[in-house]
């Protein structure tokens, strides 16, 4: 399960305009439509701030806010990927296809949903064969309690294809927040997570038993701090989030298990 920066997941965005108030006598000004967004990725380097950032994600949107093209570029600021998405009536995403940068097909994504508009499957097909395949399984308060992911893929060095399968059995409690997952993979034991919400019902710690999460939000929800711990609940990363006033999550920044900031991703949202 990869989640990217755009929440991560993956994020959908709606469409934000402003009407600016004039006079009768002034000519008023046309509206402002969000189209699109750009995100650089910058490093810090003895503690600083580099001035110059690298071309990370291209996002644009189409007439209803979605994600419509997503472009993602390598270090170097070179495109490695172009992704097209496509949506039904009521706004579910249905099939998204990747290109690589000459243009040439490298994976196609369906995605299935229920008669009552809960998402069943995704699977993305790779043009090599190998597939990443997640299931979901709900009860009768639409709550998703089972997913199984499924992965195969080849590995070029060794010359033999390789398969993987991860469980997930989810509880929740009588306020309907998740209190619980269990993990297994490739058919281990089943392993326990922890869960504790906050007043709100907002994750603000997760117990793996080998690894611990904690969580902060701010007042309008938005998780503004994620922090990675080993077994000893020493820092191992840490993740900032800043906002701006609509919600857009325009800066995203990484530090280091010496609580030092390395890396930041900045947005910058798109207006025509």
């Amino acid at each position: 399960m990869v989640i990217t920066f755009k929440n991560i997941s993956t994020l959908l965005f709606s469409i934000f305009i402003i009407i600016l108030s004039c006079s009768p006598e002034i000519k008023e000004s046309p509206a402002k439509i969000l189209i699109g967004s750009q995100t650089k990725k910058y490093k810090y380097i003895d503690g600083k701030l580099g001035s110059t950032g690298v071309l990370y994600e291209r996002i644009f949107f189409d007439s209803q806010g979605r994600d419509s093209i997503v472009e993602n570029y390598d270090s170097n600021g070179k495109l490695f990927l172009r992704t097209i998405l496509y949506y039904d009536l009521l706004s579910n995403k249905i099939k998204s296809t990747d290109f690589k940068p000459d243009g040439k097909l490298e994976s196609t994504t369906d995605f299935i949903y229920s008669n009552d508009n809960l998402l069943l499957e995704h699977k993305r097909q790779h043009i090599n064969g190998g597939y990443n395949q997640g299931k979901f399984f709900y009860d009768n308060k639409k709550r998703r309690i089972k997913e199984i992911w499924t992965s195969k893929w080849y590995i070029n060095d060794v010359g033999d294809w390789y398969t993987s399968e991860d469980i997930l059995l989810r509880t929740y409690n009588d306020k309907g927040y998740c209190i619980g997952v269990k993990e297994s993979v490739d058919g281990k034991p089943f392993l326990n997570k922890k869960t504790i919400f906050d007043s709100v019902g907002h994750i603000i710690f997760e117990d793996w038993g080998n690894n611990f999460r904690k969580f902060k939000y701010d007042r309008n929800g938005n998780q503004i701090e994620e922090l990675s711990l080993d077994e000893n609940q020493k820092l191992v990363n840490r993740w900032v989030s800043v906002y701006d006033t609509n919600n857009f999550r325009i800066e995203y920044i990484t530090y280091n298990s010496l609580n030092k900031p390395v890396e930041v991703l900045k947005r910058e949202m798109i207006y025509k």
